[in-house]
């Protein structure tokens, strides 16, 4: 092989690998591209896999000399197809959920961005499944929360009805049903952010439980108030003891906020479930994102199980489900 052509090779081999130790890292989870593309990092691993197969297949139908240029490139894709594989899988490791019988009564905790179309019987049916104690439902309408409640009354679970609206017109606000059995919550606190939040504050063994919904990093103009409305996520939950804090993140673990969680932990990672993706809920669950979260307190809570359910009601996230309990 030429000078030339093996630098050229070397060349194309190094940025790649530069490319993927940014997507393996992150090292800019929070800039425009990089944010989402780290968001999907098994379409990331499957397109490098296929990449490395193609480069490598192309190289084969190369003279027997020059086939070596290719080896540097497909050596990268491989390895990086792996590092992605290997974050998922470390991802899904964790302390085993945890079946047996709660010291005391467990807490339940169901998060469902219903995208505004998801029918109240049908939500009310899945509260009724879950047996949820605490309902987060970002883009959904009071009217809707309203009606959810009124079915889960007649069915003998009163709840309290809490809404925080949203700036954008397009979009609902946020919706949150607390189980009276909790006990009393005063009204809501609204959270700044576009598409609405709310916190309720409890007082002794009544956690303090907060429903978020950041703004997407959809394009170059909403990065910074994304990072902003995600870090005022997980700051809800660090600064007020024995926290709850629930909802559409619109982050995974690789972005900046959800890098630092201080005192509080996601429940999905403490049982090894966050590599099972929540948006899109067409796509299968070890394609999609896991872009919904529950954090809590560690300090107050233990996390005894988190699933990510079916799609339900025609929303394009899958609702997700957190079992605690709280710590003696």
């Amino acid at each position: 092989m030429r000078p030339l052509a093996r630098a050229l090779s070397w060349g194309i081999a190094a940025v790649a690998a530069v490319a993927c130790v940014v997507l393996g890292v992150p090292l800019a989870a929070g800039s425009f591209g990089v944010a989402q593309l780290v968001s999907f990092r098994a379409v990331l691993a499957v397109a490098l896999a296929a990449a490395a197969v193609l480069v490598a297949a192309v190289g084969l139908l190369l003279p027997r000399r020059a086939r070596r240029a290719a080896v540097p490139l497909v050596l990268v894709l491989a390895l990086g197809a792996g590092a992605q594989v290997g974050v998922l899988a470390w991802r899904a490791t964790g302390d085993p959920p945890d079946r047996r019988e709660a010291a005391g009564a467990p807490l339940v905790v169901l998060s469902f961005n219903t995208l505004g179309v998801v029918p109240p019987q049908t939500l009310a049916r899945l509260a009724q499944q879950q047996d949820a104690d605490v309902v987060v439902l970002p883009e959904t309408s009071d009217a809707t929360a309203a009606a959810t409640q009124e079915i889960l009354a007649d069915a003998g679970i009163p709840m309290r009805r809490y809404a925080g609206p949203s700036a954008d017109p397009h979009v609902d606000g946020v919706a949150l049903l607390v189980r009276t059995a909790l006990g009393e919550y005063p009204d809501a606190v609204e959270v700044p952010m576009r598409h609405g939040a709310l916190r309720v504050e409890g007082a002794g063994t009544r956690p303090t439980i907060v429903a978020v919904h950041p703004v997407s990093p959809t394009a170059a103009g909403s990065m910074p108030t994304w990072r902003e409305e995600t870090r005022a996520s997980v700051d809800e939950c660090t600064d007020h003891p024995g926290a709850i804090v629930a909802g559409d993140f619109n982050a995974t673990l690789d972005h900046p906020a959800l890098r630092r969680l201080g005192t509080c932990v996601d429940a999905a990672r403490e049982v090894g479930e966050a590599a099972t993706g929540t948006w899109p809920a067409a796509a299968p669950g070890w394609l999609a994102t896991p872009i919904d979260h529950v954090l809590v307190d560690a300090r107050a809570w233990r996390v005894l199980d988190f699933r990510v359910l079916p799609a339900a009601g025609g929303s394009d996230h899958r609702p997700v489900v957190a079992t605690l309990e709280a710590r003696r």
